[in-house]
């Protein structure tokens, strides 16, 4: 507890606070209109800036009230961003959109601010800046002013005032004082979920009347209008869940489906009672009783004999669907009438009908696939390759979805799997169900694996071991090596000068054989000098390392050159910690922080992070050099590192986005672990301009991330406001 003498030392901070003022000045993309008298400012690109200078000797540090005039052209509640660089480290800060002009925030600030810089938007306008000051805030002020927004929201509702109670208890019981400011200063900033999905939801995922007249419109101008056949098994389903979810079909805005129910010999008369009332008021609605119970495939394929629809669209028997989820199908499908395999995001349903625990998903990732059923909820397949796989089988029970999903996905090209950006599936979690815990049907867990088990013997390619995840009900995949194994060549430099004897003590203990060394004298991350030791590699496939890496597995090498031997893999990047056991490199995600950031960046040593994501293989836009590996032919083919553009930085990014753009994937496997003793972090503004300038289309939406999360962090916090496209809207 805090003291009386400290009481008084923050009481008169609090009273004799120290203002600073903050000159501002043009950063990136940004000119000054010289004689204007509405803005000051214009914007040259998509993301522009401003530098915030104060008068006195130093930044601010610690608590900052900030309060500042922003003015923008045209209407926008688009969040400012706060660029902060510190001594050792860079953030980024999301602001409040403006009131009238006026923004205020309370922020924290590193002990060492040596630049700030004001993010006005992330597309060109002209704007202003004015009147920019800066307090230093006391340590109890800063939880007051924190607090009180939150406090005034849950006044208003006595259920959530009470669960949220709980919750704040159980932090300071186990955090203390100091955990309960933490934690608030996180929620602040979007780190923290106590709250925000509702409120997410309200403001950016619930339509009203405009938005379901606008839809109206939309769908008159679509040339493309399928049947959809939604496939719907049932079982003792209770009849309250089973109207909800024959409700959420009915009151679908696109008009031209059908509900294809099979019930699976349910012995309750109240399900058979639901159906036939149901059917009777419409007739887009048919089912068929099964004589004896077969579970859930064979019941599937009871439903799917009834499908008359060009496509299939899946639903559990007590889950929902939004009111605009196959009208968003359709018009997806308007814009690319190939696709064979379309999937959204989705999120569950507690007991009281509450949204909570959203899954944002990224653009079609077959490696992530193999680990977790990314197509599932909500998952719609073209009917001709349904019935051409032989549908749903038996044997796979509880992963019945993931199986056929398996089995399709085989057989399309993934240029015809697209993925929506929507909450399109309202999973409900009750006691039983695998929404509510992956441990609450293992039989479903092993039915996966049997599945992924038996896709790897029709492809001639891996098996399954469990994942290194924090539930331990992900999946791994293990690949084969030839044999006699290839040559490797490990190309090692120094960063910055830094330079440890870990990572040399721990090759010897590597069992991968054979391999070469070459190391680049004061090379740090300088591409010429990069390139010219890779024309003195002698190996088959080449690992970019820098020496300040220790490595954690001696078999890391084996599951790295594995995947890097792949005829359309590109690169591999390895899982790299801090010397904190955090997580240090997790894959990268571009636009994040203003360039490129590491998924996960942070994340404790045993945590799987956002969906387990931050503990599974998957693809990603780019890996790090720290520790990177690839085949000499490709790596040839590209031309190396781009040694005129990116002298010293972000020369991997581009190299693996030159890899992409010729069809190769880039996968992280946290199969080869590695520990990165030198984790401080460059501030490269030239490099990074560069950069966004070359791949505009990736920074703009990298197809690994998701526009509904933040471009703050790599944490995969919520976006205020999402980037998603909604065309209703447009």
């Amino acid at each position: 507890m805090t003291r009386g003498p400290e009481v008084l030392q923050e009481l008169g901070r609090t009273l004799s606070r120290t203002r600073h003022a903050l000159e501002v000045q043009p950063a990136s993309d940004v000119v000054a209109r010289h004689g204007a008298s509405d803005f000051a400012w214009e914007a040259t690109g998509s993301q522009p800036t401003v530098a915030l200078r104060s008068s006195r000797r130093a930044l601010p540090a610690g608590w900052v009230w900030l309060e500042l005039v922003l003015r923008r052209e045209g209407e926008t509640e688009e969040a400012p961003l706060l660029f902060v660089t510190g001594a050792t480290s860079a953030e980024v800060i999301r602001l409040p959109p403006p009131t009238h002009g006026l923004l205020r925030a309370l922020v924290h600030l590193p002990a060492q601010v040596d630049a700030l810089r004001l993010g006005v938007a992330s597309r060109p306008l002209r704007f202003s800046v004015e009147r920019v000051s800066a307090w230093e805030v006391g340590h109890a002020e800063a939880s007051l002013r924190l607090a009180l927004p939150m406090l005034t929201r849950l006044a208003s509702d006595p259920e959530r005032l009470t669960r949220a109670a709980r919750k704040w208890w159980g932090v300071l019981r186990t955090q203390g004082p100091e955990g309960v400011v933490r934690t608030l200063r996180e929620k602040s900033r979007g780190e923290r979920p106590l709250e925000s999905y509702e409120e997410w939801v309200r403001q950016y995922d619930t339509l009203d009347d405009t938005d379901r007249a606008a839809i109206r419109r939309r769908l008159e101008g679509l040339s493309l209008q399928p049947l959809i056949s939604v496939v719907m098994p049932t079982y003792e389903t209770p009849a309250p869940l089973l109207r909800e979810a024959l409700d959420s079909v009915r009151q679908q805005l696109y008009p031209n489906w059908e509900l294809c129910i099979a019930d699976d010999a349910s012995r309750s008369p109240d399900v058979k009672a639901v159906l036939a009332e149901y059917a009777a008021k419409d007739a887009r609605i048919r089912y068929v009783v099964r004589p004896e119970n077969g579970h859930i495939s064979a019941a599937s394929n009871s439903a799917l004999a009834l499908v008359r629809g060009e496509f299939i669209a899946l639903l559990d028997h007590d889950d929902l669907l939004p009111e605009h989820a196959l009208y968003r199908v359709v018009e997806e499908l308007n814009a690319h009438p190939d696709a064979d395999v379309l999937y959204s995001d989705e999120d569950k349903l507690d007991t009281q009908g509450r949204r909570f625990d959203p899954y944002f998903k990224p653009d079609w990732n077959l490696e992530l696939f193999r680990a977790q059923n990314l197509i599932s909820h909500l998952g719609v397949y073209r009917t001709s390759l349904v019935r051409e796989v032989g549908g749903f089988r038996t044997g796979v029970e509880g992963s019945q979805d993931y199986d056929l999903a398996l089995r399709v996905v085989e057989r399309v090209p993934a240029s015809r799997i697209r993925h929506i950006p929507l909450v399109l599936y309202h999973w409900r979690a009750i006691p039983g169900s695998t929404a509510l815990s992956l441990g609450e049907k293992d039989y479903a867990t092993r039915a996966a694996r049997r599945a992924l088990t038996e896709h790897y013997a029709r492809v001639g390619d891996g098996r399954i071991q469990h994942a290194p995840s924090e539930s331990g009900k992900l999946h791994a995949s293990v690949y084969p090596l030839p044999e006699p194994r290839p040559l490797v060549s490990l190309i090692v430099s120094s960063r910055a000068g830094v330079r440890t004897r870990a990572l040399h003590d721990s090759l010897a203990r590597s069992t991968w054989s054979p391999f070469e060394l070459i190391e680049v004298e004061g090379a740090g991350q300088d591409s010429a000098r990069l390139n010219a030791a890779a024309a003195r590699a002698q190996g088959t496939v080449w690992v970019w390392l820098q020496d300040s890496v220790e490595i954690l597995t001696p078999d890391w090498l084996e599951p790295l050159v594995a995947r890097a031997l792949v005829e359309d893999v590109g690169a591999v990047g390895a899982r790299l910690f801090a010397p904190d056991d955090t997580l240090h490199h997790g894959g990268l995600l571009l636009g994040v922080g203003g360039a490129v950031a590491s998924s996960h960046a942070g994340l404790a040593r045993g945590q799987g992070g956002y969906v387990e994501r931050g503990s599974v293989q998957q693809e990603f836009s780019a890996v790090s050099a720290a520790c990177l590996v690839m085949r000499r032919a490709v790596f040839e083919e590209v031309g190396g590192f781009d040694a005129d553009r990116f002298p010293s930085a972000y020369n991997d990014v581009d190299l693996c986005l030159r890899l992409r753009e010729r069809g190769y994937r880039v996968l992280w496997t946290p199969m080869a672990t590695l520990r990165q003793h030198d984790t401080s972090v460059g501030v490269f503004p030239r490099e990074a301009a560069a950069l966004r300038a070359r791949w505009p289309a990736w920074f703009q939406d990298d197809p690994f991330y998701n526009p509904n999360l933040t471009l703050e962090r790599g944490d995969h916090g919520l976006a205020w406001p999402p980037r998603v496209k909604r065309p209703w809207r447009s």
